[in-house]
């Protein structure tokens, strides 16, 4: 009896579910599930559809944002590049004005050497310049009566000889001679003209005997008369 009690229920419920089953999934119950289904995936279509937009902005945003990092970056490497070649000019210009300066230095020390160098010639030369002179004033007073010797001292470094007493015919014709000088001797105007001057004046450079010059220039212009 009580099996057969339990098979009825069974029964009713199997039926019960079969009911549900086929309410739900045919008919009215299957259209109206459709359209529930529907409309939830049209709903998500939309919000993945949303979704992706969104997605697709920021990769726009950041593709954009790294196409600007990019310049900027692009821009600061040619900004160290630019400063990079400015340290190497300014470099280069230290490093030539360094050198120049050394050269400059160098060519000072030469000068100041060869001044120097020049001023002890100078300061010989006026040595040798004085002591020509004393000779020539000693000679001076020592011919100036015997020989009928004049003497003048004239700008430039140069004294004037004037012999008279020379012509008997004419004792005062003047028979002159100017000499030069400096680091050496030099005539520079003979009057009568004395054929061998050259080779007189050299000796007297050679022998520094002024004395013995002014007698040999003497006894040419009395070979003269």
């Amino acid at each position: 009896m009580m099996l057969g009690t339990e098979l009825q229920n069974l029964d009713g419920n199997l039926k019960q579910v079969q009911e549900t089953l086929l309410n739900k999934w045919t008919g009215e119950g299957l259209t109206k599930h459709l359209a529930q289904q529907k409309q939830q995936h049209a709903e998500c279509m939309a919000q993945a559809r949303a979704d992706i937009s969104k997605l697709e902005e920021s990769v726009d945003s950041f593709r954009r944002q790294a196409e600007n990092n990019k310049e900027a970056i692009q821009q600061r490497i040619d900004q160290m590049q630019t400063a990079r070649q400015d340290i190497e000019k300014v470099k280069m210009q230290t490093e030539g004005m360094s050198k120049q300066e050394a050269e400059l230095r160098g060519m000072i020390g030469t000068s100041v050497q060869q001044i120097a160098k020049e001023k002890e010639l100078i300061l010989a030369q006026d040595k040798v310049t004085k002591q020509k002179m004393e000779e020539l004033q000693k000679a001076v007073v020592f011919f100036k009566d015997r020989l009928g010797l004049k003497f003048r001292k004239l700008d430039g470094g140069r004294l004037q000889f004037s012999f008279t007493l020379i012509d008997a015919k004419d004792p005062d014709r003047a028979f002159v001679f100017t000499l030069k000088v400096d680091s050496k001797y030099e005539v520079v105007d003979c009057d009568p003209k004395v054929s061998d001057l050259d080779d007189l004046v050299a000796k007297l450079n050679a022998t520094n005997n002024l004395s013995a010059f002014v007698q040999t220039m003497r006894k040419r212009f009395k070979q003269l008369v």
